[in-house]
């Protein structure tokens, strides 16, 4: 498959507060289905302390934070292109995390937001976290056919109108763990970074694991 870079519908910022919302609900029961929620709580158990402090980067509303927090018991800082609303669970900052100085924390999370941008800002993302963070956690999508049907059979009838598209979307914007792993190489060049790259069965996620 080709890559196709198309702007998904859940990034126009003229969409109602209401209809935000319940596609952020939606995405949130969707990382549980998938197990990524699952994948990220035993990541954050890994290490020899105990994490104290976590930044979700592209957090949205902060639901799949606040679901981490509430079972590890963390300090929970959210960081978004869009201002939170004022009943999000947890404390979000506006920003672009591309370029803006972002707080330091123990681990910093980026799920499902990298094949939202191109390779020279995957650079820039990962450049930056390393100014205020020993690890960084990148969880995302895999192009390849067999998660694109999956998600037409199963997901679908179950999602709001938005993820359904989105998500189909979001499959043929996604990078192959090649080329993702060439990204991600390119970006700790000259570090003496570590990195562990896994792919889930049926390429429903891939995860980099990276410490400074």
């Amino acid at each position: 498959m080709e890559r196709v870079d198309r702007t998904e519908l859940l990034d126009d910022p003229g969409l109602p507060a209401e209809v935000v919302a319940a596609a952020y609900r939606d995405l949130a029961r969707t990382h549980r289905w998938l197990g990524n929620t699952a994948a990220l709580k035993r990541l954050l158990r890994q290490g020899p302390r105990r994490v104290q402090s976590v930044l979700d980067i592209g957090c949205g509303q902060g639901a799949l934070l606040a679901e981490l927090q509430a079972e590890l018991g963390f300090e929970a800082i959210g960081f978004d292109l869009r201002p939170a609303p004022s009943a999000a669970p947890v404390r979000i900052l506006c920003g672009d995390a591309l370029h803006d100085a972002l707080p330091p924390c123990d681990v910093a999370l980026a799920v499902c937001i990298v094949h939202h941008f191109s390779p020279e800002e995957i650079v820039a993302l990962i450049r930056n976290v390393a100014k205020s963070s020993k690890r960084l956690i990148v969880l995302d999508l895999v192009r390849h056919r067999l998660p694109l049907v999956l998600f037409r059979i199963f997901a679908t009838p179950l999602l709001h109108p938005i993820n359904v598209a989105d998500g189909q979307t979001s499959i043929r914007r996604a990078y192959t763990p090649q080329e993702l792993a060439r990204i991600v190489d390119e970006a700790l060049a000259g570090t003496n970074a570590r990195v562990v790259h896994e792919v889930a069965p049926a390429y429903t996620r891939q995860i980099f694991d990276i410490r400074w």
